[in-house]
């Protein structure tokens, strides 16, 4: 069988596919780029390049085998007629062109045993850099005619060890190839671009529009909070709005924040209006009588609390059904919270596009909150040292994750062409 590099209809992909001579090869790209459709190609190549030698195939778990990486190999093999062997049991592909198994594994634990001849990882800045150096480790098979590491991935930042591998301290047997969205406009919807501007913050959209390594943030979790759009002292509650209450359960300190959405600058915004912040052991109880002590009752305020409070409490009964016990009954809650990527993402662009405002002089916790939250720079949670912080925000990110959900998914992938 040949295959040949005419189906690919893009730059970044054609780039990818024709480099069988760099050891380290990596295609940083953008959302909607056609990542999976390339590195899935570039398998069948090196798989014919290495005939009946095995090889890998990493993925940051094996769900995201099933739901990324099997599909389009799938979807490619029907459309071309190729015939090939999956086993579900033991996670290995057979091509027709090649006696050597593809085995698939998962970064989400250490590669022990396989001795391979070529590898291939998708999303590869998922995927601890451990599990990709013991990867790396098991290509040694020395007869393998192209022993080639190719990997995929939209970048996470400039604070990573791929970006020292890759980008500040490559070896002579490394390189990247960088794509953007654009590159891939044939295959995506024609609105998809739009709606990525949309979601993310400019400087995010470098990233995962453009596959650039960026600082995103440094170590600041809330990095697009601007003094200057983000505040404004002259904020006011107002009797004749509904009342957006943010609510993280911790008992020291115990933290409410009160939002409004209002119409300011010629656009509807969330406004931060009041907090109550219950300093030392204090209860979900308390906080539902200090809530109704400001005149934030249940007929006006909606509650937007910590997932967890479902299934948890500060004192025995679960957190919500304590709150449904004193009349709030307008309670928004998923089922779980969302990745905490998903939450600074969501937020800090809000954030950028001024559609968070609040009033620092009646929200200083919110506000210490946004300018002193540092981020882990290895797992990208919030750094928890500061007792004192954290609890205001993460009632923010609750709440916004569902007055505003997080737009910026990935498409679809599409535009399959035939393998000639």
């Amino acid at each position: 069988m040949n295959l040949v590099i005419s189906y690919i209809k893009n730059k970044p992909q054609r780039d990818f596919h024709e480099d069988i001579v760099t050891r380290h090869l990596h295609l940083s790209a953008g959302y909607g780029t056609g990542k999976t459709y390339g590195l899935v190609m570039k398998l069948f190549q090196l798989s014919l390049l290495n005939k009946d030698i095995p090889g890998g195939l990493m993925c940051p778990s094996y769900t995201d085998f099933m739901k990324d990486i099997n599909p389009m190999i799938e979807e490619v093999c029907y459309i071309n007629k190729i015939k090939y062997k999956y086993n579900q049991m033991h996670h290995w592909y057979r091509f027709p062109w090649s006696r050597g198994k593809v085995y698939v594994v998962s970064g989400e634990k250490k590669t022990r045993g396989p001795n391979w001849g070529f590898g291939v990882i998708n999303e590869v800045t998922l995927i601890p850099y451990p599990r990709y150096r013991d990867f790396v480790s098991r290509v040694r098979v020395r007869k393998a005619t192209c022993p080639q590491i190719a990997s995929c991935g939209t970048p996470e930042g400039v604070i990573s060890e791929y970006y020292d591998f890759f980008v500040e301290k490559p070896g002579d047997k490394t390189k990247v190839i960088y794509g953007s969205t654009y590159d891939n406009l044939d295959n995506l919807d024609s609105e998809y671009i739009d709606s990525l501007k949309g979601a993310f913050d400019q400087k995010s959209l470098e990233s995962y529009i453009h596959g650039q390594f960026v600082n995103l943030n440094g170590k600041q979790f809330y990095y697009a909070y601007n003094p200057k759009i983000n505040e404004n002292k002259s904020l006011e509650y107002d009797d004749n709005k509904p009342v957006h209450c943010f609510m993280d359960f911790n008992v020291s300190p115990f933290v409410a924040t009160i939002w409004q959405q209002q119409f300011l600058n010629n656009k509807t915004r969330l406004v931060g209006v009041d907090e109550i912040v219950i300093p030392d052991g204090a209860d979900t109880k308390q906080m539902a009588d200090a809530l109704k002590a400001r005149g934030y009752y249940p007929e006006n305020t909606i509650i937007y609390p910590d997932p967890a409070g479902k299934a948890r409490s500060t004192k025995g009964t679960p957190d919500i059904e304590i709150l449904e016990r004193e009349g709030f009954y307008n309670i928004k809650v998923k089922k779980k919270a969302p990745l905490i990527r998903t939450r600074q993402l969501n937020v800090c662009n809000l954030l950028e596009k001024g559609m968070i405002v609040i009033n620092p002089l009646k929200m200083p916790t919110m506000r210490k909150d946004l300018l002193l939250v540092e981020q882990d720079v290895v797992t990208l949670e919030k750094v928890k040292k500061n007792q004192e912080l954290t609890h205001a925000s993460d009632g923010l990110d609750y709440g916004c994750d569902i007055i505003y959900p997080f737009s910026g998914v990935k498409p679809n992938s599409s535009g399959i062409y035939k393998v000639r």
